[in-house]
């Protein structure tokens, strides 16, 4: 193997190579815009590289220097310290192709050299080159909800939700903290309120009714318009089980949504449609002689009950 582990080595192309100023305002600003944290951080904060952002991105040709000699003299295994070195050199848009000659100087194994091109893409915010690399069935996932996360955020340019979706099927994050579960949730909300209301299903049941209450916040926080009729309806139309229906009527009548605009009418709304107008609770009874859309509960909930006698009627005939 050819000579790897010292500055002049890794930088035989220019010795006194410093970091081009816009290549550092970029860094700069992606790691605002990725809520102050880099996958660089990341994986320097691994190495127990300490003050991480003021290290990096190195603002000479010194700092670049101290920043080589932090990642050399970590205790970790030399594919992790070559990996990183490969996602600084990744920086060097004057040297070309200097990334590439390394790793094939050094024989970096191909799972690291895909897993640090799929970092160092997200740290650039081209999350779809991305998810091409970090799906690559021969990588360990690391910082998987990390990166779901950042995929998730919907604010950030090229943002994409099929790429989350991609990346949850493919890699199974474990969706170990509330935030990521959250974020991920919303993403499954945006695409489909009937497949997001499946997926509650598939958890235990203090997380199942966190889900359907995020899901009943996002339908109700939509903006006016014809998406949000058509979210309220596919809500009100979902196969609820009978604990599933407690949990919607108490979000709705005492819970977080309780507040939201159109929470009771929700609930009316759901009874109406599945004929379950007795034993009203309070909340709803003084719905009486309201209108929405011009249509009075009152005569609405006539209307259903007379129906009801009507049908029972005619059974017994």
């Amino acid at each position: 193997m050819a000579p790897w582990d010292d500055f002049d080595s890794i930088f035989y192309f220019n010795k006194n190579f410093t970091y081009d100023g816009k290549v550092i305002e970029q860094i700069v600003a992606n790691r605002r815009a990725l809520e102050n944290q880099l996958f660089a951080d990341r994986l320097l904060g691994l190495l127990g590289v300490k003050a991480v952002t003021q290290l990096y991105p190195p603002r000479s040709n010194a700092d670049l220097r101290t920043l080589v000699g932090h990642i050399l003299s970590s205790p970790m295994d030399i594919e992790h310290k070559q990996a990183l070195i490969y996602y600084i050199l990744k920086d060097c848009r004057a040297a070309s192709d200097a990334a590439s000659q390394f790793s094939r100087r050094c024989h970096l194994p191909e799972k690291y050299r895909l897993f640090i091109e799929g970092l160092w893409n997200l740290d650039r915010l081209e999350f779809k080159r991305a998810v091409e690399y970090l799906t690559e069935p021969s990588i360990i996932p690391t910082f998987p909800d990390e990166i779901l996360y950042v995929l998730t955020l919907p604010r950030l340019p090229k943002h994409d939700d099929s790429l989350v979706m991609a990346y949850y099927l493919t890699v199974s994050p474990p969706l170990a903290s509330e935030k990521v579960q959250r974020a991920f949730f919303k993403t499954l909300c945006r695409s489909s309120i009937t497949e997001a209301f499946y997926f509650t299903r598939k958890n235990d049941d203090t997380l199942r009714r966190s889900y359907l209450t995020q899901l009943i916040e996002f339908v109700h926080t939509t903006d006016a318009g014809q998406l949000r009729s058509s979210r309220a309806l596919e809500l009100i139309g979902l196969p609820f089980d009978d604990q599933e229906e407690e949990w919607f009527e108490d979000a709705l009548l005492h819970g977080s949504a309780k507040g939201l605009h159109g929470s009771k009418d929700t609930v009316m709304m759901r009874r109406l449609a599945s004929g379950k107008l007795s034993g009203l609770a309070q909340e709803l009874e003084s719905l009486g002689g309201e209108k929405i859309d011009g249509l009075n509960w009152d005569v609405l909930r006539q209307s259903v009950t007379n129906t009801q006698t009507s049908h029972s009627s005619g059974g017994q005939a």
